[in-house]
């Protein structure tokens, strides 16, 4: 489920690292020694030349390379994982939590003079430890809340002049394993709005909004799907499920609707349809609340 608000900004700039100075004196005890903003994510450096960076802007989904460390865990009563990309003499590593948001929560840790300097397990232990300061300061189902600067839902004009092709766009389809690249977008029409395809052998994900502003009470639902009502973030969300699909549509605050239909073609597809339409759709709203097409 992706039912809960966004816990921080999820701009990737300075702007985005505001919420640092209020979490200071909950790192104290870890002996903080210094912060720092950029592009890359938000820094802490800790004694000993150690570094946490933290990182807002992806959602909570499946990882497709190879890993020498994949491990689950749970903080703050929140579900999560401790991964490493590199493996030894590498010491990094990351924790990455699902928040049930658009957005997860990761904390990469590692020595801020050497990529191979300290041990990983110190560096798997200070990632779990900054990510429990910041749960429980900013997730509400850790029960936290949220920075105060986080944006969580698209400007009224979020739509505007937009292709919708930008809108659901080939990179965010990647996400849920539909590699058809910016070449293999399909722009049409459909009867409540532009519509745009991306096609593999594996899947089909089919983006909409609508022109109208009658929100989802105006968007009739797909014949012989199980439908479901409920959230998606903060927004007004319905599921309507098949055996082989799922559409995952959203209310905006202006009353246009967002819609993702994921198609499996593939059996190993078939199993995670509403899974893929949340991964694709929320990364278009992360998009389109910041404004980063």
């Amino acid at each position: 489920m992706l039912d809960q608000p966004l816990a921080l900004p999820v701009k990737q700039s300075e702007e985005g690292c505001d919420w640092m100075e209020s979490v200071k004196p909950d790192l104290q005890p870890l002996g903080l020694v210094s912060t720092k903003s950029s592009l890359s994510g938000c820094q802490f450096v800790f004694p000993n030349n150690k570094g946490a960076q933290v990182h807002a802007y992806h959602p909570y989904g499946w990882i497709t390379q190879d890993s020498p460390v994949m491990e689950p865990v749970e903080i703050a009563g929140i579900k999560g994982r401790t991964y490493a990309f590199d493996p030894e003499p590498a010491t990094f590593c990351s924790v990455n939590m699902d928040v049930r948001a658009y957005a997860s929560i990761a904390v990469d840790a590692y020595d801020v003079t050497s990529d191979e300097a300290g041990t990983r397990a110190e560096h798997c232990e200070l990632a779990k430890k900054v990510a429990e300061v910041l749960l429980k300061k900013f997730v509400p189902l850790a029960g936290g809340k949220p920075a105060p600067s986080t944006v969580q839902e698209p400007s009224a004009e979020a739509l505007k002049n937009l292709d919708v092709c930008e809108v659901v766009k080939f990179t965010h389809a990647n996400y849920a394993g539909v590699n058809a690249g910016r070449e293999g977008a399909q722009k049409g029409e459909g009867p409540l709005g532009p519509t745009c395809t991306h096609e593999v052998p594996y899947a089909k994900a089919v983006g909409m909004y609508t022109n109208g502003t009658g929100g989802l009470e105006a968007v009739p639902p797909k014949a012989g799907a199980e439908v479901r009502n409920g959230q998606f973030g903060t927004l007004k969300a319905r599921f309507e499920q098949t055996e082989e699909t799922c559409a995952l549509s959203v209310q905006l605050g202006n009353g246009q609707v967002v819609q993702v239909d994921f198609i499996g073609k593939k059996k190993e597809a078939m199993p995670r349809t509403c899974v893929s339409a949340q991964l694709i759709l929320s990364v278009s709203m992360l998009a389109l609340i910041t404004g980063e097409h």
